[in-house]
């Protein structure tokens, strides 16, 4: 029996579960999505995740208010981990990035203290990411063992985030957090938004 034990597996989950398609294992485009889906998992969801599993709020991703609202390099770091550990796919995102996605792959780069000169991180691009077949055969253990709740709360929560455009999820994000957004260098130009 798999058991929900750390924020690696909400990562994962959250790539396996259908969302606007109604497919498992649908993609999620861009790393700045991904970061602020986890943080309004992290806000809005992990409480009826905790019940009966070993995640909690010590164990998952730590954020801090940053230039573009809540930020997390280990999100970043777990992509890059489960990329190299094949459990993870990325192919280049037909949409145009925005500034705030590139300049958050940036402050990664800089806390990570990864060499920037490398061609692997030579400039940002954005991505689409889905788990490969070695991925959704690990994924789809732990999510078998999900609550039909908690697998009916993913599921909504992915089609909404997915639907949303970015600037949404933003809107969305400051208006609700207000506290996440005490650094940011866009606050003026991100309005009340409802998604």
């Amino acid at each position: 029996m798999a058991k929900l034990s750390n924020r690696k597996d909400i990562l994962l989950l959250l790539l396996y579960s259908s969302g606007k398609t109604g497919k498992l294992n649908e993609p999620i485009v861009g790393k700045t999505r991904l970061v602020k889906m986890l943080f309004l998992f992290k806000r809005e969801l992990l409480p009826q995740f905790e019940k009966g599993t070993d995640i909690s709020d010590e164990n998952f991703y730590e954020f801090f208010p940053w230039n573009f609202g809540p930020f997390s390099s280990q999100v970043y770091d777990d992509l890059i981990f489960f990329k190299l550990t094949g459990f993870i796919e990325s192919s280049s995102a037909s949409q145009e990035s925005l500034p705030e996605s590139e300049e958050e792959w940036d402050k990664w780069l800089d806390e990570s203290g990864t060499d920037q000169t490398s061609d692997i991180f030579e400039s940002y691009e954005e991505e689409t990411f889905r788990l490969t077949d070695k991925g959704v055969n690990f994924t789809k253990t732990i999510y078998d063992e999900l609550s039909q709740s908690q697998r009916s709360s993913l599921t909504h929560f992915k089609k909404r985030l997915s639907r949303a455009p970015l600037r949404a999820i933003l809107r969305y994000v400051y208006k609700t957090y207000p506290e996440q957004t005490k650094n940011s260098t866009i606050v003026e130009e991100i309005g009340p938004y409802q998604f």
